[in-house]
Formats: structure tokens, sequence, C-alpha cells
């Protein structure tokens, strides 16, 4: 017993040495796992960071792609240097890490190949002798090509310029899915040809498409590409600070619209590996992300355990001193029973040990990763303040624990800092969390996340809190980063040679750059709205009702569709009071649209210059040489598809050289100026009247007959009033001046002759003109003489045979579905000693001469009183009866009446009356024809539409004219079988006249099989040599009997 007793203290000792050990342990453990979360924490805050980062990347990536989208969609066609100006000005490899290339992808069919291959290698805006090598490449045939048109950089265009992405089933797969959906997409990784290490990439790409009219779907011309290394990415955010300790690897798991695909076990494709070794017992830790269409999956693991070596050795530390502690302890309680001296010098142990926990609480504190501070609450005076929050501001501890907050925050954000305290001491707010700028000790801004959390208890007098901050500059440089970005993008919008103007969805107008208000003038002030848009620029009612209703309808399909505005026309009035017809063409966006404004006026100016320099003589304003030449060469081959005949005149002044010489070049211009004058007012319109040069002008005459002979007489007139016209005394500086001509014509008919052989032609018989004394006029085929010589004299006869009552009419049949339904009256000449003479031969002449209108009218009396004849014969009384009129007796103001007067003076009926009109009709007057056509309607009289297609109808004037009928010309109707031109126009009529309500009937028919054909395609009404050809009045009456029976013919 007195053995135990003597070592009690000793066994007491070491159950407390136990007990202490016991509890270092599990201090240690804890502190182990509290330093681990620490490191966690950490790992966990970089990889978000990262991943921020990298998303807002890739946002800033696409905003090049959106806006070099926008540039394509107003000019599609860019040339190669205004590409390469706008990339150079983005500075993409400074600002964009990452950015491989950018390029433009244009969408090219089979049959469009040639013509596209054509227009780049013709570009010269970057060389001189333009893009000659370009080709699509890989060679080989398909029907769609999906071609690198544009690449930037420069040196990457030497090897991917041409190349069609069909050979990368990836690229391939990303393009067709944009351009279905019209959506922004990513392509699945692949290997860039060019690169040899790192060679993965993506594809950031964006569809553009062109303008569309109403109701039609947008073009789509092909896609904006942004070609993004992955290495070279992650790499330049690693140069910003990410990724310290860190290593990530990206997968791509597919496309977003194929998630159900996936999940089944679609193939992962590596997009990025691991960029540094890890250790293998260390778990990787993923994030997923989308990015547009496809899903990224972000792969981290740490390289270093985020602790500094103190933090590391924490746990170390704990154990060692709870060792101590515990040791310590145990020789305190075993040595008190010995000695009260031995006891106090075990409590000054103690009283150490306790000094140097609190010193390694202090560690801690200090070496936080983030910045830690007690700060008195009612002073702000600092009164501890760990290194972290030093090392962000640049001061010691010490110095900062003689300073206050007050000192070191920003003004802007000081004023919120403080009412925010106010309320946490208020017991309003459990703690408070705030963005603020702190003074670093240089002098710049810091800007740091600051969270303020209260040290006493609730309803306590407030004494200190903690003030926890963390350095966040980075994040707000990549912000401010973003904003510049946007701003750059602003100012691309700001100096595009287009109008541009942002209307939200409330009609504010919130965007509108210079050249916008260049061209119609109005500010902001202005015209602040939509709303108010519209009255300024469409200052008349009815006018702004029209342009709004059509905008409006653009906007309501593009809403409908895929948010594309048409393009349209529109004439603004402008703030400076004049008119401008610009082009107007938007898209949609956030619920407002976004419009382009581009003023056609200067460049349809410019056009029409650059052609008026290039085609006409700037000193008579006439056509030049070679404008004369293409003029010349399209009278021909309008002569050969129309067969009609045409003249060439070569004038040449006599004796212009002596006026030159001895009175001045000035007045021998004034000369020639006003032979340019007379000539334009000795001819027709249509007709072409040039200067060839010097003193040697040109004048071609078309359509003068369907025979030479005919074209002959008509250029011998016009060229007798030309050298009538020019015989007249010329005033030149106050001065009488007397010229004339000399004038060689040649006739020609069709292709037979090139341009340098009529002119060649032209020229000798000028020359013949010259050599028989000059002022007069000389054919290039001596014939053509007496040809000139028999027309005089088939006028004369046409004279008298109108007053002799030489003409009858013929009559052809009309039939539909095997019944007669009436005729054409067919105007005959039977000449006293040349028999009958064909209509092809005097119609043309009696038009010249004006004998067309007695002519005419003799026709239409005559017709009517057939009519009249027939009313009182049941098997004829239902037939109806074509005339045909002329243009010129058509246009006589009196033809109403003459009509009106011809129906009642006979008795007929109008309903069975039906004109025959010509093409010709439509060129002149379109509302007279109108009118006259409208008052002879009201009567019951028809009209037919002859010789449709030959001419110039225009389909707007045709839905106006009040018509029954269009007849196919014979020349479709003759080669209908053979030409599968002429097939295709037969039925072309006939499905137009069926679309706008209208009978019709063809001409010319003379074979079975063009009747057959002609049913096929829905045309029952027809007339021809098959049934019958022109027959006097008796006979066409019998033909009629017999064909129709003894029943009433239907109508």
């Amino acid at each position: 017993m007195p053995h135990l007793t003597r070592h009690r203290h000793w066994l007491l000792g070491a159950a407390v040495a136990v007990l202490g050990l016991v509890t270092t342990f599990w201090l240690a453990q804890q502190q182990a796992r509290s330093v681990a979360t620490i490191s966690e924490a950490r790992f966990l805050y970089e990889v978000r960071e990262f991943s921020s980062a990298l998303t807002q990347r890739m946002a800033a990536n696409t905003e090049i792609v959106n806006g070099l989208r926008g540039l394509f969609m107003v000019n599609p066609l860019l040339s190669h240097a205004e590409f390469e100006r706008v990339t150079r000005e983005l500075d993409v490899s400074q600002r964009y890490p990452g950015v491989r290339n950018l390029t433009f992808m244009r969408y090219v069919t089979a049959a469009q190949r040639p013509a596209f291959e054509a227009r780049v290698r013709s570009d010269t805006s970057v060389r001189p002798q333009g893009l000659a090598d370009f080709a699509i490449h890989p060679a080989g045939e398909r029907p769609e090509y999906f071609v690198l048109e544009y690449v930037w950089p420069e040196e990457d265009g030497k090897g991917l310029l041409g190349m069609d992405i069909s050979a990368q089933p990836a690229n391939l797969a990303a393009m067709r899915y944009s351009r279905e959906t019209g959506n922004t997409v990513i392509s699945a990784p692949f290997d860039l040809p060019q690169e040899q290490e790192h060679r993965t990439a993506v594809v950031l790409r964006v569809p553009v498409f062109g303008p569309a009219g109403p109701g039609e779907k947008p073009v789509f011309l092909g896609a904006v590409a942004s070609t993004i290394r992955l290495h070279d990415l992650v790499g330049g955010l690693r140069t910003l600070g990410y990724l310290q300790g860190i290593a990530v690897s990206i997968t791509d798991r597919g496309p977003v619209h194929a998630g159900a695909a996936n999940a089944q076990g679609e193939k992962e494709l590596p997009l990025l590996a691991l960029t540094d070794a890890a250790p293998a017992s260390v778990q990787l830790h993923t994030v997923d992300m989308q990015v547009h269409d496809r899903r990224w999956r972000l792969g981290f693991v740490p390289t270093q355990d985020f602790l500094s070596p103190s933090e590391r050795r924490l746990p170390l530390l704990a154990g060692l001193a709870g060792t101590l502690v515990s040791v310590l302890l145990a020789a305190l309680v075993a040595l008190l029973g010995r000695q009260r001296t031995l006891a106090l010098a075990r409590a000054r142990v103690s009283d150490d040990a306790r000094r140097q926990s609190e010193e390694r609480f202090r560690a801690v504190f200090r070496q936080a990763a983030v910045g830690m501070a007690q700060v008195d609450t009612q002073t702000g005076q600092f009164v501890r303040v760990n290194q972290k929050y030093g090392d962000i501001l640049g001061y010691s501890v010490e110095q900062m624990v003689r300073m206050d907050f007050q000192t070191i925050s920003h003004p802007a954000e000081l004023a919120e800092d403080l009412a925010l305290l106010e309320r946490l001491k208020a017991g309003e707010i459990s703690e408070y969390h705030m963005e603020t700028r702190y003074f670093h000790r240089d002098g710049h801004a810091v800007w740091v996340d600051l969270t303020v959390s209260p040290m006493w208890a609730p309803g306590a007098q407030p004494g200190f809190h903690i003030a926890v901050v963390q350095d966040i500059t980075a994040r707000k440089q990549m912000e401010e980063h973003l904003r510049k970005s946007e701003l750059r993008l602003r100012s691309i919008l700001q100096r595009l040679p287009v109008g541009v103007c942002l209307v939200q969805q409330d009609g504010r107008m919130v965007f509108r750059n210079d050249q916008f208000v260049q061209i119609c003038g109005y500010t902001e002030d202005d015209v602040p709205t939509g709303q108010d848009w519209w009255p300024a620029v469409y200052p008349d009612g009815q006018s702004r009702e029209r342009a709004r209703a059509e905008w409006t309808a653009a906007r309501t399909q593009a809403i409908a569709g895929d948010g594309t505005i048409a393009a349209g026309e529109y004439t603004i009035h402008c703030k400076d009071g004049q008119q401008r017809t610009v082009e107007i063409a938007g898209a949609m966006v956030d619920g407002g649209h976004l419009f382009t404004l581009v003023d056609l006026s200067q460049r349809k100016a410019d056009e029409e210059e650059i052609r008026y320099l290039a085609f006409y003589d700037p000193l008579t304003r006439l056509p030049n040489r070679r404008l004369l030449r293409d003029r010349l060469q399209q009278a021909l081959a309008a002569s050969a598809r129309h067969r009609r005949s045409g003249a060439l005149l070569l004038l040449d002044l006599d004796n212009f050289k002596t006026l030159n010489e001895t009175q001045g070049h000035e007045r021998g211009d004034m000369l020639l100026q006003q032979v340019a004058q007379r000539l334009l007012g000795c001819v027709h319109e249509d007709d072409t009247v040039a200067r060839q040069g010097g003193d040697e002008f040109v004048v071609v005459l078309e359509d003068l007959g369907s025979n030479p002979e005919e074209a002959a007489a008509r250029s011998e007139e016009t060229g007798q009033k030309i050298l009538a016209a020019l015989r007249a005394p010329y005033p030149l500086h106050g001065e009488v001046h007397h010229s004339s001509l000399s004038m060689g014509i040649t006739i020609f008919s069709g292709m037979r002759e090139t341009v340098d052989e009529l002119l060649k032609r032209a020229d000798l018989a000028m020359y013949q003109a010259k050599s028989a004394g000059r002022d007069t006029l000389r054919f290039y085929d001596p014939q053509m003489q007496a040809a000139v010589s028999a027309r005089a004299a088939m006028e004369q006869d046409l004279r008298a045979g109108l007053a002799q009552g030489q003409f009858e009419l013929y009559y052809q049949a009309q039939t539909e579905q095997g019944r007669i339904t009436g005729a054409e009256a067919l105007l005959r000449w039977r000449h006293p000693q040349g028999g009958f003479i064909s209509p092809a031969q005097f119609i043309p002449l009696a038009e010249e001469s004006g004998l067309i209108l007695p002519l005419g009218e003799w026709v239409l009396k005559t017709a009517c009183e057939r009519l009249a004849l027939w009313a009182a014969q049941p098997g004829l009384a239902p037939l109806s009866l074509a005339v045909n009129v002329s243009p010129r007796q058509f246009h006589q103001a009196d033809f109403v009446p003459q009509v009106l007067a011809a129906l009642a003076g006979t008795g007929a009926e109008g309903h069975l009356l039906k004109l025959e009109l010509t093409e010709g009709l439509l060129l002149d007057d379109v509302e007279d024809t109108i009118e006259k056509m409208g008052q002879l309607r009201a009567y019951g009289v028809g009209f037919s539409l002859d010789d449709f297609g030959t001419g110039y109808s225009s389909l707007a004037y045709l839905k106006r004219l009040p018509l029954d009928q269009l007849k196919i010309d014979q020349s479709f109707v003759r080669d209908v079988l053979t030409d599968p031109n002429d097939a295709a126009i037969a039925r072309t009529v006939v499905a137009l006249a069926t679309s706008l309500g209208l009978r019709v009937i063809a001409e010319g028919v003379e074979t079975e099989a063009q009747r057959e054909f002609l049913a096929r395609n829905h045309c029952h009404a027809w007339q021809g040599f098959l049934l019958s050809p022109p027959l006097p009045a008796a006979e066409f009456e019998a033909l009629v009997l017999h064909t129709n029976g003894p029943d009433l013919p239907q109508t």
C-alpha cells in the first residue's frame, strides 16, 4: 500500500497522459479533415472560375461570328479585300486566343458550281491577277458543296480556300444541322489537317440566310465559322491565372438534340487530353456544360493540395502540441504531490503551452487563403488582419492595424458599405455581402468580394465584426473585356457602309449608326420611336399607309419564318426635304427588330453615269460606236426571230472638213449637235441614231416590214425625210450655215449578214451617193430602187381599190369540241390585173399610208352586215364573228362611236361581235385602251388578244384589260410538236388564260397531231386549214350547215 500511495501521482499522471493522447489524436484527425476541406474548397473554387471563364470565352467567340454574319447578310458577295479588312480590325490573334481561323463557307449546288468558281477566280480585290487557281476540292461530282470561300488568316487560305467540308463528317453534320434549324452550332471535334500536334478543334458556326420575297423561304447562303483549337483556348485562360495547380480534360458528349442516344452509350469524343500528369489515386471531378447545341464534360484533377507548407503541417503540429500538452499535464499531475515548486513550474509550462496554442491560431488566421480581419465596428479600425488581407492591398499587417476600412475604401462604394453596416448594427440583417473597390498601396483600385459577419450575440452591444475579402480583380477585368468587345461590335456596326437601326419591342429606336442619320437625316431627337418614323418619312397619309402595310406584312412573315425581314424598296422623305429611294431589310431580335437602310439613289445614279460614259458620245449624247454595234446585233437577232426586215442608214456630212478648217472646231461641234437633234426628230423612239465618229452618223431602223421590198420603201421614205431636215439652215454663233449629207442604205433580214458586213455595205452605198453628187441617198442593192417604185405604185392601186370596191371579206371557221362556233373575218384584195394580193403585202402599206382607217371602217361595217344576215337564219344566228382592229384604228378619237354606229346601222347583236386586238395596243396609252374597251364591253362587244406571246405584253396591264379570249399565234402552233420551247409557250398561254378566267383559241392548226396536242393541254377551240381555209361567205355558210348538222350550233 505504501508503495501504491507513493506512486499514485505517477498513475494519475499516466491516466492523464493516456486521456490527453487520445484527445490529441482526435483533434489531429479533425484538423486534418478541416485542412483537407479547405484544400477541396479551393480546388472547387478554381474549377468554377475556370468553367465560368471558358463559358465567357466561348460567348465572346460567338459574338465574332454573329458580327460577320450581319456583314454577309448585308453584302452576300463581299470581296476578299473587304473580308480581310474586317477580320484585321477585329485583331483576333491578340483578343481571342484559340481562334485558329475565321471562314465563310458558301453553299453551292452542282448547277451553280461553274459560275461560282468563275466569280471567285475573277475577284481581284486582293491580287491583281485574281484567284486563278481557285477550285473546289477534293475533286468529285456531288449534288451540293459547302465550300470555304473566305479564310482568315490568309496563310491558312492557301490550303483551305475552296475546300468542300463534305470530307469532314463532323463538320458536315454540324453544317447541315445549322442550315435546317437556323441556330448557332458547334461541330463535333475533328483534327486540323494543317497542324502537327494538338490537332483537335471544333468549329463554331452560324448560318447566313439571304433575303426572301413575301411567301418565299429565305435562301440559304452558307455559314460563318470560327475554328477553335481547344489547346490554345485553354492555354490562353491559363495565362490569365486560371488552372493553377489543376489539370483539365474536355470531352464532347454529343449534340443536345441526340441526348437520348448518348445516354444509351454513344461514344464520347476527346476535345482536350489531361493537361498535366496527376496522381493515379486522385478522383476525377467532372463538370457538364452546354455549348450551343453540344454537351461538353470538363474533367478536373488537382496536381497539388492547394495548401501552404504551414497549413500542411497543422495536423502534425496539432498532434505534437497535444502530445506535449498531454505529457506535461501528466507530469504536472504526477509532480503535484512532490512539491509546490515543481507545481508552479508545471503551471508556467502550461501557460507557455497556452501561448503556443494561441500563436498556432494566429498562424491559421494569418495563412488563410482569403483575406480576414477583425474590425472595430464603431470606429472601423482594423484590430487583427491576416497576411492575405495585406497581400491583396499591398500593406503589411502592422500597417493595416493602424488603419481603418474607410481609408482604403473607394468613395463610389463606401456609402453603400456604411449603410449596410448600420443595418447590421441595428439587427436588420445577420450579415451582408457586396462587391467593392479598395485602394491598393500603389494607388490602383482592387476589386474584392466582401462578406461582413458580426462577432456579437443577437441583442448585445455591437463590438467587433469579421470582414472576409477575396480578390476578384481578374474576373472584373474579364467582364470589362467583354464590355469592350461589345463596344467594338457596336463600333463595327457604326462603321458599316449601310444604315443600321435597332428598334426594341416597345417601339423605341435605341441605336442608329451615323450612316443611318446620313441617309435620312433623322436623329434620336427627331424620331425617337417607330411611331414617329412613319409620319416623318411619309408625310402623305395614303403613301404612308401603303408603305407601312408592306413593312408590317414583311415583319409578320419574318415572325412566322426564320426572323429575316425581306428586303424592299421604299421612297422616303428625308429631313433635308429630298426624296430618296432606299432598300430596307432586317431581322427580328429579342421581340424587336434590327433593320438596315441602303441608299440606292447614288448607286443608281453612278450606274447610269458609268453606263452613259461607256455607251454614249459625250458631244452629241447619242449612242457611240460600241452601243451602236450592240443595238445593231440586237436588231439582227430580232429580225431573225420575228421575220421582219430592217435597214441601216450610214450618213456622212458633206464638206464638214471645210467648216472645221475655216471656222474652227467649236462651230463644227455645234453643227454636229444640231444634226444629232434633227436626226432624232426624224425617226421613231424605238429606232437607233448613233454617232460612229467624226462627221459620220448611223441610223438603225427596225420592224420595217415582213419582206425586203417593204423595208426598202419605208427606209427610203425615212431617208428622204432626213435629207430634207438636214438641208434646213443651221444657226452657228449668229451666222447661218448650210449643210447637206450623203446617205447609204442597206436592208437586212435575219442574221445572214454580220454587223461589219452591214456597215461595209452601207459605207459603199454612201460613197455611191457622194459620187452621184452628194445630198442624196443610194441603196446597196440596185434592185431595191425598183422595189421602192413598185411599192409606190401599189399604194396608188390600194387607194383605187378602196374607191372601186375591190375588197371583200373571207371567213375562216372557228371550232370548239367539233362544232363551228364562229369565224374570223379576213380581208382579201382582188386586183383587176394582179388577181388576189396577199394581205401581208398591202396591210403594212395601208398602215403606213393611213388607208388602214377607211379600210378598217369598211371591214367593221361589212362584218356587222354579215352578222345581221346570219341572225335571220336559225342555223347561223348563234355564230360569232371576229374582226381584226389595227392599233392606229383603235386609237382614233371616234372609234367607239364608229363601232356602235356599225352595230346600230346594221342591226347586228353586239355580243356576237368580237374585236381582235394586237399586243401593239399595250405600248401606247394603255389607259385610253382600257377606257374604250370598257365602253364597248358595256354594249356586249367581246375582245380577243391576237398573236399573244409574240409582242411585249405586260402581265400587269393584261389583268386590267376586259378581255374575253387569248389567241395562240400560229408561229407557236406550227412547231409545237418539234420545238420544246413552242410547246412550253403554248401550254403557258393556256395556263395563264385559265388563271385569268379567259378563253383561249389557237390559230394555224394544220394537222390532226397539232389539234390533239392542244386538246391534251386543255385548248379545245381552234381554227386553221385542218378544218377549212378562209372561204367566201356562201361557201363558209354551207360549211357551217354541213358540219354542225340540223341542230343549232352550241355557243
